[in-house]
């Protein structure tokens, strides 16, 4: 009996220990945000990537950017911007789990001179990058 009790007892101890993707995806978000941002993209440093923060409850990826985008009134392509943050999800190793598990990513551009000022809020879902 101890022999069939001991594998059971503890492959149920290493199921419960088991990090829901949920819990993964915040942890990962929050030590991101703590070791690199703000983290400068590109080559110009015209854009800086101010925070993640994951939202659990609507499991949501948020990045939160500054652009240097100094021009008032001016329009910005936001089918174009959409199409590329698309690509670049599918092409990240590290959100393959995130997307195989049906999560949103929302990117908000704020203005760098004044960081209230949003410029762009794209949210992508399952229908955009499947």
């Amino acid at each position: 009996m101890k022999k069939i009790l001991i594998p059971v007892f503890a492959l149920t101890l290493l199921a419960a220990c088991q990090e829901k993707i949920e819990e993964r995806a915040a942890r990962d978000a929050k030590e991101t945000t703590e070791r690199k941002c703000p983290m400068p993209l590109g080559n110009e440093g015209n854009i800086i990537l101010e925070r993640i923060d994951f939202d659990i409850p609507t499991r949501t990826w948020k990045e939160s950017l500054l652009l240097d985008y100094p021009e008032e009134g001016a329009e910005l392509d936001n089918k174009e911007l959409k199409d590329v943050l698309v690509s670049e999800l599918k092409n990240t190793p590290s959100y393959k789990p995130y997307m195989d598990n049906g999560f949103n990513f929302q990117y908000v551009y704020c203005r760098m001179s004044n960081p209230k000022d949003t410029l762009i809020n794209i949210t992508l879902t399952t229908k955009d990058y499947r």
